[in-house]
């Protein structure tokens, strides 16, 4: 398992689920639970290409459609349904990406 600041700093980027499902209350309820974060956070992962082989459509942090053309693909993971309140959380605290720990599931635990 790699932080966040690892990944980055390898080249991998973290995409996202086109089709998003995000609850504001969740969200502010996290972030108010970050501020006293005591230890480290753990996102979970997968590779673009188990999303992609399933028809799911999947965006970059830009907001682009990721293809299986595109050539950085091995460099790409999404976040799992189950993290994304925690993940946007993230983005708008001050939590350093040290402190956030990725691990990566196999297609075959999660829910798409």
């Amino acid at each position: 398992m790699k932080n966040l600041k690892q990944l980055r700093e390898d080249g991998y980027s973290f995409c996202l689920p086109q089709k998003t499902k995000l609850d504001t209350g969740i969200i502010n309820k996290l972030q108010c639970q970050l501020m006293y974060l005591v230890g480290v956070v753990i996102i979970h992962v997968t590779p673009v290409s188990e999303y992609l082989v399933r028809g799911v459509s999947v965006v970059d942090e830009n907001g682009d459609l990721v293809t299986s053309l595109d050539n950085d693909l091995e460099k790409k993971l999404v976040i799992v349904s189950s993290d994304l309140n925690l993940w946007y959380a993230l983005l708008q605290s001050a939590v350093k990406d040290e402190e956030v720990n990725i691990e990566t599931i196999a297609g075959r635990y999660m829910k798409f």
